[in-house]
């Protein structure tokens, strides 16, 4: 056997394939809630292997492994979510948890591919992969109605000042230097010193310009509109929410809980699906419902499933008040894959008893909330809250973001605290102060710089009242979107061209 056919029979052997899938997995220790910042350099160790490729399939196999790691360690909460309702289901989660990891590393398997073509000298080489890796995190975004979740540049969230960036850049901007940031090691390692150094100070940059960018903000809770919020958290546990002999247990405590103090603000927010049961089925008991919680001016915004037109199921919230007129109605536009519908249903019966006989379908409007002393509101419904640049729309900005959630799917597990970090990035991006009320944590709200006003953490029951800071004007990424990331990638792949077309690189 030559030597190169053995090289490449090491580098794509299942023990080589399993120490990439372990570098993915302790790579992703740096993300939300642990921001175990340095666990990012592991990408390194694939990246190393993947210049030494022979072909694209070794290079795509080597990513493949290590995406497959990075989804696994940090999205395996995911399967918790077949045992909440159904216990019996507990020999699939482990497989629920492995197929979903291993359709997201596609798209790091596919990024390595594409990329390997390009580069005949190993740093540019270096530099083609994070500009098609980073398309990779930007594609996760909207293929197959999207899943952006856990996204390199998450990290970033670890430290307000850093994550101010994303008021220029957005999300899969950060991706970029989060990249550049994980190869610090290989350049090291390449000889190219310089930009080892480089990479490694971009992070302190970010810090230091958001620094000055919070040093000139005013302080949050002074420069309030003056317009107080309760965000309610009931901590109803998922294997009782629909249970119907204690739906009249759970209505009472969300009562109990909105109208808790001597003071009760106008505006009280319930999560994702409060109310159990359908208004068209309950609307008297539903408005005796809201009629204990508030005052006579107040008003609650709860979600709630509805009929549409032609008995269509939505997944909606309502803004009701105190004698039981709807004011408002937000359907849920972004749903959850195998969540709230079941792609090609009739192909794969088998899944129904977990996605279950009848699918929600997507809202087709994006609508206002409006309320006097608190402006216009855009109503985020779970996880439409990830998809950076396609939460508000550029025609109608609101005022403030509210995101109600259900949560208790997860359990207790990293789920919740990544949920809540991209809430965060929001606010940043989006210079919108922005509310986030789960039914068992966790609950919390953001000013238009993602500062906390207030936060409530996982089981706990209770309520955070809480002002609404002033939006601010338009961000960049506001007014131009993720115009700032495409700039980004045509400056990395000039970089590339440059540097496999010059004749000689200083290290």
């Amino acid at each position: 056997m030559s030597k190169p056919a053995l090289a490449n029979r090491t580098k794509t052997s299942p023990l080589m394939l399993f120490w990439h899938l372990l570098a993915g997995a302790f790579a992703s220790l740096s993300l939300p809630p642990l921001f175990l910042l340095p666990a990012i350099f592991a990408l390194s160790i694939p990246l190393l292997a993947y210049l030494k490729a022979e072909s694209r399939m070794q290079a795509s196999l080597i990513f493949g492994a290590a995406g497959t790691g990075w989804f696994l360690a940090s999205t395996y909460w995911v399967s918790h979510s077949l045992i909440v309702e159904s216990p019996s289901l507990w020999v699939l989660a482990p497989f629920m948890a492995l197929a979903l990891a291993l359709i997201l590393a596609v798209f790091w398997a596919s990024a390595a591919m594409v990329s390997w073509s390009f580069g005949r000298r190993p740093v540019a080489r270096l530099f083609w992969f994070v500009a098609f890796f980073s398309l990779g995190e930007w594609a996760r975004g909207f293929v197959a109605t999207g899943f952006p979740w856990n996204l390199t540049g998450s990290l970033f969230a670890v430290d307000l000042a850093s994550l101010q960036s994303a008021s220029v850049i957005g999300a899969y901007g950060l991706c970029v230097i989060a990249l550049f940031f994980a190869l610090v090691p290989a350049f090291w390692v390449l000889g190219h010193r310089r930009f080892a150094a480089i990479f490694l100070m971009l992070p302190l940059m970010l810090a230091a310009f958001g620094a000055m960018r919070l040093a000139n903000s005013s302080d949050a809770h002074s420069a309030s509109s003056g317009s107080m919020i309760r965000l309610v958290q009931p901590a109803i546990p998922q294997a009782d929410k629909w249970d119907r002999s204690k739906r009249q247990r759970h209505l009472d405590r969300l009562v109990s809980l909105s109208r808790q103090g001597d003071v009760v603000p106008k505006l009280v927010i319930w999560p994702e699906t409060a109310f159990a049961g359908f208004a068209s089925r309950n609307q008297a008991l539903l408005n005796t419902t809201i009629r204990n919680a508030t005052q006579n001016d107040g008003l609650v915004i709860t979600g709630i499933p509805r009929f549409g037109g032609g008995r269509t199921l939505l997944n909606s919230a309502i803004m009701i008040d105190h004698d039981g007129a709807i004011k408002a109605v937000y359907d849920k536009r972004h749903l959850v894959p195998f969540g709230e519908y079941m792609p090609f249903r009739k192909w794969l019966p088998f899944l129904e008893p977990i996605v279950g006989p009848i699918d929600f379908v997507p809202g087709e409007n994006n609508r206002l909330m409006r309320l006097d002393g608190y402006g216009s509101i855009q109503m985020l419904i779970c996880y439409e809250v990830i998809f950076a640049g396609a939460v508000i729309g550029q025609e109608m900005r609101p005022d403030m973001m509210i995101n109600i959630t259900n949560d208790a799917w997860f359990g207790q597990s990293a789920g919740p605290w990544q949920h809540l970090v991209q809430a965060q990035m929001r606010a940043v991006e989006e210079g919108l102060p922005l509310m986030r009320v789960a039914n068992t944590g966790i609950t919390a709200g953001f000013d238009s710089y993602g500062r906390i006003l207030g936060q409530m953490g996982l089981g706990r029951q209770g309520v955070l009242d809480l002002p609404v800071p002033p939006a601010l004007a338009p961000t960049l990424f506001a007014r131009f979107g993720n115009l700032g990331f495409f700039a980004l990638i045509f400056l990395i792949i000039g970089s590339a061209a440059c540097l496999d077309l010059s004749r000689s690189i200083r290290q």
